[in-house]
């Protein structure tokens, strides 16, 4: 393999390679009128995989772990006080308490309360929401007021938060802010809303939302509370449209020596997503380096909202994640009518990286002259077919899955619900023929082939070398061993972490088929 200086080379060979051609992966049924009749998937009727409801109307969750067998999740509930649940399993939730911080205050009234983070430091538990603060009978919210962040602490278990305070007060460092504008120091230093703690052997730092045309995030170690760690948001670097200027609601967890920073962009009524940074340390995790989706927001076959994920908690149980996360729900289409807390069971891939929340790419390799549906195989043996028929798939060799079926009324399909997706096949209008293969509930790559089916395309994904890395793909040619190299240069790849290649070699001009790729 040979290298560059400035950049990092891959090959064909050294890349996960999701093929748009003819291979093996998982497992697939084959029929047409002179095969054998389409084997059919068997599956269990539970994935492990499956989304759960909660709390109903609860949002913006947050979840403290004290051990294996006892946890606490609370979130945003009426805006005027916090409820706390327990539970011992992460299944059966009972509530402990209700936090009205006015009922805690002797002086002051609070509102606009949302977003708690609750973690314990040196024994003591505490709890950190975003609110209004105002005097005793005062109207809340007040004019000429933002909401800002304030923490109350418990001794013990029973958690009986006392009076909140404001985070820092008279100090330089971040601080909360009651007035609207930023502190003296900046607006990176204003800690406004969506707070997360995280405790770490280099100290426990503090995460959190600060107002600049549009959200940021920025965190700060309280060891060092001096200096702030930048990490993503409009007023820090250009983001993707699609983020709409908003970057909020930061959750930070642990695995396998990496550390991960989910956070979730757009506006709740238009394109609310998750995504995440990975990093080998704390103060990497920022935009500098991958942002990597985790969710999509779901619309209907006429383009409208009608469901969105946001503001989540990663925790582990007994080694394994669970992501809780709040659901807009849009019904009718486009009408947001509520949000509710969900549980899914995060999967991880060999590098670290996340299955996504709700979308899987699906690929099935090339017939000439033919047209393809998809259908979906449900763990109760129901079929939602088609799924996305031939009006939307046409001639195509892939889609994206993301959880919505646009021909069955644009219905909702959780991921963790499919026992298996079948590829219909026709060049003649007569859709009897088509292929099957079993899906786990989880992967976000799912590959069909068909009977005589040729290569279309090869899907590349790599993860990420270093902070700034660049790449470049070479490829072998199968009929002469030569590699061809650059294939695709640095200037084309530059530092994304993907590729699709359709058998042309961009940088010296010239075609090489996906089947003569060695």
């Amino acid at each position: 393999m040979r290298s560059r200086p400035s950049w990092q080379f891959l090959s064909l060979l050294t890349l996960t390679a999701l093929l748009g051609c003819s291979g093996e992966e998982g497992t697939v049924a084959e029929s047409g009128p002179a095969e054998p009749g389409p084997q059919t998937v068997k599956s269990p009727l539970a994935s492990g995989w499956e989304r759960t409801l909660v709390q109903p109307g609860l949002a913006d969750p947050e979840v403290y772990k004290e051990n294996d067998d006892l946890f606490f999740l609370t979130g945003t509930g009426d805006s005027q006080s916090l409820p706390i649940y327990e539970t011992n399993d992460l299944t059966a939730f009972r509530l402990k308490l209700s936090y009205n911080p006015s009922a805690a205050d002797p002086v002051y009234d609070y509102c606009l309360i949302w977003a708690p983070d609750l973690n314990k430091s040196n024994g003591v538990y505490i709890l950190t929401f975003s609110g209004q603060r105002v005097p005793n009978g005062a109207a809340c919210p007040a004019a000429g007021q933002e909401v800002t962040t304030f923490s109350a602490t418990a001794p013990d278990l029973n958690l009986r938060f006392g009076v909140p305070q404001p985070i820092n007060p008279g100090t330089p460092y971040p601080r909360s802010l009651i007035s609207t504008g930023c502190v003296q120091e900046g607006c990176n230093r204003t800690v406004r809303i969506d707070s997360a703690t995280y405790n770490d052997p280099t100290g426990r730092w503090f995460y959190y939302v600060w107002f600049d045309r549009g959200n940021n995030i920025s965190a700060f170690n309280t060891a060092a509370p001096g200096t702030v760690y930048n990490v993503t948001g409009p007023a820090l670097s250009a983001i993707p449209a699609q983020e709409e200027g908003i970057n909020e609601a930061p959750e930070i967890f642990k695995r396998n020596g990496i550390y991960y920073l989910l956070f979730s962009h757009g506006w709740y009524n238009s394109q609310y997503a998750m995504s995440y940074i990975m990093a080998d340390s704390l103060p990497q995790l920022t935009r500098a380096r991958a942002v990597r989706r985790l969710s999509q927001a779901m619309r209907n076959a006429s383009g409208q909202l009608i469901q969105s994920h946001g503001h989540n908690a990663i925790v582990d149980r007994r080694g394994e994640y669970f992501n809780f996360f709040h659901v807009g729900a849009f019904q009718p289409a486009g009408t947001f009518t509520s949000r509710s807390t969900y549980k899914q069971r995060v999967g991880f891939k060999p590098d670290g990286t996340m299955y996504s929340l709700n979308q899987v790419n699906v690929r099935w390799n090339h017939k000439a002259g033919y047209s393809y549906s998809l259908d979906l195989v449900l763990r109760d043996g129901s079929v939602v077919g088609p799924c996305l028929d031939v009006n939307r798939l046409g001639g195509t060799n892939k889609v994206t899955f993301d959880g919505v079926c646009f021909s069955a009324n644009s219905r909702m399909v959780n991921k963790g619900d499919i026992a298996a997706m079948r590829i219909f096949y026709s060049n003649n209008g007569v859709w009897g023929s088509f292929v099957e293969a079993a899906y786990d509930g989880v992967s976000d790559d799912v590959f069909l082939s068909l009977p005589g089916g040729t290569a279309a395309f090869v899907d590349l994904t790599w993860n990420e070398k270093q902070t700034g890395a660049q790449y470049s793909i070479d490829v072998q040619r199968r009929d002469t061993g030569a590699w061809v190299g650059p294939c695709i240069d640095v200037n084309s790849v530059n530092r994304a972490l993907a590729w699709t290649y359709s058998g042309r070699c961009t940088s010296p001009g010239i075609d090489v088929a996906p089947s003569n790729i060695s």
